[in-house]
Order: structure tokens, then C-alpha cells, then sequence
């Protein structure tokens, strides 16, 4: 695809179109954009869409974030568990998927980097230890340890990046 242009990131709204959205590989995270990120829009999650420029409507790409807790002892290291509540608060990237037809751009990695520069903004305000991902696979396993997230005792696919590594990343 040459000159492909994609609009920034923003909330999703009933004026997206999610309709064609396939991402190729999960279907839950198809259905769950269709069937349930409207719905579930700031009460249980936030959902971030971007856009194709030429179709400025038609979702090509989306994450969501909302909060979670964790217990202490899953945190992978010392620094991070040391001064923390039994339970501690961290927010969580639910979904985060590229439409099939715009994969291999560099949009997961630009979505990614948006998502972590608003938990990053987030923590600022109420306060959490980390980000955490749930991967869906071993593929969105090593993508998330690419970009420094690291596996906690709750599984590989449970990886955590410390809020304070996201604040000393250059922007």
C-alpha cells in the first residue's frame, strides 16, 4: 500500500464504522469491537479508533484501556512490589488490533505507543504501578517483549511494562 494515511487516534463513537473490521487471526477481537466497545465506552473501558484517512469513518485499528489490580506478589521484581498495597492498581490494554488489510505498517507499534502515552498521562492523575497485557498469543507475546514489556508469575502471555520505563522513553 503506497501513501497510506491514517487519522489519529481518538474515542470510538457511534459515528465509526466497525462493520468491516477483520483483523485476520482472532475473531474476539473483531466481535468485540462490533458487539461491545460501544457499550462498554467509559464505564468499563475506554476504546481508542483510528482511521483510514481516505474512509475517515472506517476503523482500521483500536486498543482499549481500562484499570485492574493485581496482587503484589505477581509484579516480576523486587523494585516493583517494594512500598505497594496487598492489591496494586495498574491499567490494563485490553485489545489492541490492526485490520488485516493495514497490517505490516507499523500501525500495532504506533497504536501501542499512543496506549502507553495515555496510561503514562493516567498514572499521573490517580495513580498505578504498571500496564499490563493479557497477549492473546505467543506472536503478541514477543511483539509487547519487543517494546519492553516483561512476563509476570501469572504466565508469559501476562507481561507488565513499569509506568516509570514508559516515562523515560523519549516521546
Amino acid at each position: 500500500m503506497a501513501d497510506i494515511r491514517i487519522t489519529p487516534p481518538a474515542r470510538l463513537t457511534a459515528d465509526h464504522d466497525v462493520a468491516g473490521f477483520a483483523n485476520g487471526v482472532h475473531a474476539s477481537l473483531d466481535d468485540w469491537l462490533r458487539d461491545r466497545a460501544l457499550a462498554s465506552e467509559g464505564s468499563s473501558a475506554r476504546t481508542y479508533v483510528v482511521c483510514n484517512a481516505a474512509e475517515p469513518r472506517r476503523v482500521v485499528g483500536y486498543y482499549t484501556i481500562t484499570t485492574a489490580m493485581e496482587q503484589r506478589a505477581a509484579l516480576p521484581s523486587a523494585k516493583l512490589r517494594r512500598g505497594m498495597p496487598d492489591r496494586v492498581p495498574l491499567l490494563l490494554i485490553g485489545r489492541l488490533a490492526v485490520d488485516a488489510g493495514f497490517q505490516g505498517i507499523g500501525l500495532g507499534a504506533d497504536l501501542l505507543a499512543d496506549a502507553l502515552r495515555r496510561c503514562a498521562a493516567a498514572a499521573e492523575i490517580a495513580g498505578a504501578r504498571a500496564v499490563i497485557v493479557h497477549a492473546i498469543d505467543e506472536k503478541a507475546a514477543a511483539f509487547y517483549a519487543r517494546h519492553g514489556f516483561i512476563p509476570t508469575s501469572l504466565g508469559e502471555l501476562v507481561m507488565l511494562l513499569p509506568i516509570e520505563a514508559i516515562r523515560s522513553r523519549p516521546n
